[in-house]
């Protein structure tokens, strides 16, 4: 590793300890330059230790992250008052990373006493880099004479006054869709943030809805962020403030809260948008955090007496803090999914998502689908595309499982996340009789008709296949004729709008239409008189759908009717779409 590079990775780590330690970046880095000589040193090489931190320090009473266990042994030269040289073999500190020895190092400037004094006095939250380097030699750290000069010389020739800057603080998330800022807040952080805390908001309330919750003073409660029901994000207090969510100053200090909407009874159960989005969260805190990992314990004691490595972070809850339920049994019981998936994410895996045991044995067969909106997505992770989503909580073939608890749909639908946390398995898939699982019908084959669709939005594409341009989507859970099918459930609307997935995921075969509904259709035909200049032509029945054009004035001949969000809609005959029958005259 070159010099420029060892302070590109220094300046980072020594500004991301700042935000909680107070010491300057540019004197952390320096030292960290000048005690390990940019990295090459045995001890820095060997141990993570940049700043020759001995096991045991004079003074030794201070907070520090070193474990107390890890250690790395070496000779030393030590010098006599009278100016002596000699060898002794010592024991250093040993860290498991380079940012715990910065931290450490920190701990050590922030808490060393001299006699009943602090050593290095004024040293957090000194903004002038001189300043800090006198404080730091005043206090005993060197006995060079030019201990500050050296220090501020490395600082000018790399400008390392560029990590000092107040812009390296705690950031927020970039899935914020909205700020609702809440008054409701301690002001900066006393603690590094290492524990993540989940709650539930009790009511399937929007993001904009969960920060109005918390922004009056009266409410004295707030939060970090809020997640709505349909997956939206709400930041209520930034990151880098304490929020008011726990019962508990110590974890408020060290958590990032974050409120999700949930139902009003118990087990408080939230919908599939709020679970991902906060996976997706959690992942995004961790990383802007310096985490790799996230753990779930599952036990109060364990968790409130461990001390989270550099790279780690805790999941709390609100409960274990007061007499409530929060976050509810139904998101307590799947903490050991979240920080499983959110782990795998931080470790380059796509997939994620072992069991809350942390098994992560998912194979092919029968999975019920338990929760009411599960993504189906093009490729087996989150990091693919979505298709579409299974919204009837039934019974799926997979044949094929792939990063952890990913399956794919007998039906070629897409991918579905199968961890115990959205669905149960079953039982093996009967050998080769096309059963109901996957999304196909009960022969494996798909055939015209009518078709219920059963999905909140199921889209409309121009050719028969997820390789097509989405065209419109349809929203009102109608019955819609089909007159072909290709490459497997793909079916042609009669109207023209285009094709859509008619896979039992999606929709319920209703029958033939027989020549005798279509003779009947067709002699409920009937003409409409348009007088004013700028009606709607729809691509399908509803305000929803798209427009193709404005249907001139003058006498049209509708074919078929539906009704859907107070309107009644005729099909033109032309095929050009629908129109809203209110503003015309049937003649």
């Amino acid at each position: 590793m070159s010099e420029k590079e060892f302070v590109e990775k220094i300046g980072p780590l020594a500004a991301q300890d700042m935000k909680t330690s107070g010491v300057l970046a540019s004197i952390t880095t320096a030292q960290a330059c000048l005690e390990s000589g940019y990295g090459s040193t045995e001890l820095a090489v060997n141990a993570n230790n940049l700043f020759g931190m001995k096991c045991p320090l004079s003074g030794n009473t201070w907070d520090s992250v070193w474990d107390g266990v890890s250690k790395y042994t070496k000779k030393t030269n030590e010098q006599k008052p009278d100016g002596t040289v000699y060898t002794i073999t010592a024991d250093f500190r040993k860290y498991p990373d380079i940012l715990t020895s910065i931290k450490d190092h920190s701990c050590y400037l922030n808490g060393a006493m001299n006699g009943s004094k602090m050593r290095y006095e004024g040293l957090a939250g000194e903004k002038d880099y001189r300043k800090a380097a006198e404080l730091i030699k005043a206090g005993g750290y060197s006995t060079d004479i030019a201990y500050v000069d050296k220090l501020c010389s490395l600082i000018e020739r790399w400008n390392l006054t560029k990590y000092d800057k107040e812009d390296t603080g705690m950031s927020n998330s970039s899935l914020v869709n909205c700020t609702v800022k809440s008054p409701n807040h301690s002001g900066a952080r006393t603690h590094a943030i290492d524990r993540i805390t989940p709650h539930c908001v009790v009511g399937q309330l929007t993001a904009e809805s969960i920060g109005g919750c918390f922004d009056s003073s009266g409410v004295q409660a707030s939060c970090n962020y809020g997640i709505g029901s349909d997956g939206r994000v709400v930041l209520c207090v930034d990151e880098a403030n304490r929020s008011w969510c726990s019962s508990s100053n110590a974890n408020d200090q060290r958590a990032v809260t974050i409120e999700c909407a949930s139902d009003k009874t118990d087990p408080y159960a939230m919908t599939n948008a709020v679970y991902e989005k906060l996976i997706a969260l959690c992942v995004d805190i961790c990383r802007r955090n310096g985490k790799t990992k996230l753990i779930w314990f599952g036990n109060k004691n364990t968790t409130l007496n461990y001390s989270p490595k550099s790279n780690e972070m805790v999941l709390t809850v609100h409960r274990w803090f007061a007499n409530k339920s929060c976050p509810g049994d139904w998101l307590y019981s799947r903490l050991g999914d979240v920080a499983n998936r959110v782990t795998a994410e931080l470790s380059g895996s796509s997939g994620g998502g072992t069991t809350s045991g942390g098994s992560g044995n998912y194979k092919t067969g029968m999975y019920k689908v338990n929760v009411g909106d599960l993504k189906i997505r093009k490729g087996p992770g989150t990091n693919y595309g979505i298709n579409d989503a299974i919204t009837d909580k039934g019974t799926y073939t997979i044949t094929e499982i792939q990063n952890g608890s990913w399956g794919k749909l007998k039906s070629g639908a897409g991918w579905i996340n199968v961890s115990t946390a959205y669905c149960t398995y079953t039982g093996s898939a009967s050998g080769g009789t096309g059963s109901s699982g996957g999304g196909t019908s009960s022969n494996s084959s798909y055939k015209t008709g009518t078709y219920k669709v059963n999905v909140a939005e199921l889209n409309i594409r121009k050719g028969p296949g997820t390789n097509y341009d989405t065209d419109d989507s349809i929203k009102d859970k109608g019955v819609y004729t089909i007159t072909e099918i290709q490459n497997g459930s793909w079916g042609k609307l009669k109207s023209g709008a285009g094709w859509i997935n008619v896979d039992k995921a999606y929709c319920t075969y209703q029958g033939a239409t027989s020549s005798s509904e279509n003779t009947a259709a067709s002699s409920r035909s009937f003409q409409v008189q348009v007088n004013i200049p700028d009606l709607y032509i729809r691509k399908g029945p509803g305000r929803n759908y798209g427009d193709n054009d404005f249907c001139p004035q003058g006498v049209y001949t509708i074919v078929e009717t539906k009704s859907a969000g107070g309107y009644t809609w005729g099909r033109l005959k032309s095929g050009a779409g629908w129109i809203a029958l209110e503003h015309t005259k049937r003649l």
